[in-house]
C-alpha cells in the first residue's frame, strides 16, 4: 500500500483540473486578481449556507477572529472565555486584540464545559469564544442558556464546522460574528490560506471590510480601526465557490468514510470514538479517536504508511506567551495524550478506508485488546 496522506489536495486538483485551470484563466484573464467578482460570490453563498446577512472574507480564520473581536469592542482589560482544549488561534486572537483569555476546561468531546465557564465569571468577563472543534456542533440551546444569562458577546469560532448543524441551526449562525477558515485541511480550502467572518450586524460586517484593507475604505484616509492587509485573492475565491457548490457532496462522502469507521472501531473496546446526536449534522472535518495507546498506534500505523495527526499536543495554557500558572484542566490534559486524527477525505479510495481499520485492528489485536 503507497503512503496514505492525512490530507490530500493533490487528488482534489487531479478530479477537478480542468475546471480549476479554467476558473484560474477567467480570472487571470480578467487581470483583477483582487477584489474581483469571484469574491462577491463565495461572500454570497457563505451567507447563504449560513443563514446570515453578511459575509466578509479576510487572509485567515486567525485574522477573522481578531477582527470580529475587536469589531465587536473587546479591548484591554476585557475577559474572554475560552476552552483550554483547541488551536492556539482561539486564544492567540484574544491576547492580540488586548484583551486576557481566560481558560475554561472541557467536556470529553473537547465542547466547553459551562458549567465550570460559569465559576470563571469576573465582572471584566465580555466575552466567549465558542469553538466549534472537529466540526462537531455544540448543541445551540446550551449556548444560549449560557449567554443570555450573563449577556455575553459571542464569536464562534467554527473555523473546521462549515457545513455542519446541530437543530436545524447552521454552524456560523451563533452569536454576534463567526470564523471559518479555508486552510488546505480544511472541507472548503482556498488552495493556500483564507477565511470569513459571518454576521447579521451590518456595523460588525463595515467594520471587518475596513480591517482587511489597513483599516480604511477605497480611496480614503485610514480610520482609527488600524489594521492589515487581510484578503483572498479572485482566484482563491473563485477556488472556494466552485467548492462550496459541492459542499453537500463533499460532506456526504466524508460521513460514509466516518460510518464505515464508526462500524470498524466500535468493535475496540480501547477506543472512544465520538457520535452524532439526534438531530445533529456533522461535517467529519476530522475524525478523533481517543485511546491510552495512542502514541505506539500512530508510530504503528506510521510504519504501516498511514499518516495520523494529533489535535492538540498541549492545552492552550501551557503555551508560554499566555503566561498562565493555572494547571488544572484535566479533561483538556487528557485529551491531549489520548487523541489521534485519522485520514478523512472524499478522495481516499475504499481499499486505503479498509487499509487502516485493518491495521488498527490488527494493533489491538496483538496487544489482545481486541
Amino acid at each position: 500500500m503507497n503512503k496514505i496522506k492525512f490530507y490530500n489536495v493533490a487528488r482534489f486538483y487531479k478530479n477537478y483540473k480542468n475546471e480549476i485551470l479554467e476558473l484560474t484563466n477567467q480570472v487571470f484573464s480578467t487581470g483583477q486578481v483582487l477584489n474581483g467578482e469571484p469574491i462577491i460570490e463565495a461572500e454570497k453563498k457563505i451567507a447563504c449556507l449560513t443563514n446570515r446577512k453578511y459575509a466578509v472574507t479576510v487572509g485567515s480564520c486567525t485574522d477573522a477572529l481578531f477582527f470580529s473581536l475587536i469589531a465587536s469592542g473587546i479591548k484591554k482589560g476585557d475577559e474572554v472565555l475560552v476552552p483550554a482544549f483547541s488551536f492556539i488561534a482561539s486564544a492567540s486572537a484574544i491576547s492580540r486584540a488586548g484583551a486576557t483569555p481566560v481558560f475554561v476546561d472541557v467536556n470529553n468531546d473537547g465542547s466547553i464545559n459551562f458549567e465550570l465557564a460559569e465559576k470563571k465569571i469576573t465582572k471584566k468577563t465580555k466575552a466567549i469564544m465558542l469553538v466549534q472543534l472537529y466540526g462537531k456542533m455544540i448543541k445551540p440551546q446550551n449556548i444560549t442558556n449560557f449567554t443570555n444569562k450573563y449577556n455575553l458577546i459571542v464569536i464562534e469560532d467554527a473555523a473546521q464546522a462549515l457545513g455542519s448543524s446541530n437543530s436545524n441551526i447552521p454552524a456560523g449562525k451563533i452569536g454576534l460574528a463567526s470564523c471559518f477558515s479555508f486552510d488546505p485541511s480544511k472541507i472548503i480550502n482556498a488552495f493556500g490560506t483564507g477565511g470569513v467572518v459571518v454576521t447579521d450586524n451590518e456595523k460588525i460586517a463595515k467594520s471587518i471590510q475596513i480591517l482587511r484593507v489597513q483599516g480604511k475604505l477605497a480611496n480614503s484616509e485610514p480610520t482609527k480601526l488600524v489594521s492589515c492587509n487581510s484578503r483572498i485573492s479572485s482566484q482563491q475565491a473563485a477556488i472556494v465557490y466552485f467548492q462550496l457548490n459541492k459542499i453537500d457532496e463533499i460532506i456526504s462522502k466524508r460521513n460514509l468514510i466516518a460510518n464505515y469507521y464508526n462500524t470498524q472501531l466500535t468493535k475496540i473496546e480501547s477506543i472512544r470514538i465520538l457520535k452524532t446526536s439526534d438531530n445533529e449534522t456533522w461535517n467529519y472535518h476530522k475524525y478523533p479517536i481517543f485511546t491510552n495507546f495512542r502514541d505506539e498506534l500512530k508510530n504503528y500505523l506510521t510504519e504501516n504508511n498511514i499518516e495520523t495527526n494529533i489535535h492538540f499536543k498541549k492545552i492552550l495554557p501551557e503555551y508560554s506567551v499566555f503566561n498562565k500558572s493555572e494547571s488544572n484542566f484535566p479533561i483538556s490534559k487528557q485529551l491531549t495524550e489520548t487523541e489521534l486524527s485519522l485520514p478523512i477525505y472524499p478522495e481516499l479510495t475504499d481499499n486505503e478506508i479498509s487499509f487502516i481499520c485493518d491495521k488498527i485492528i490488527n494493533f489491538f489485536k496483538s496487544k489482545k485488546l481486541c
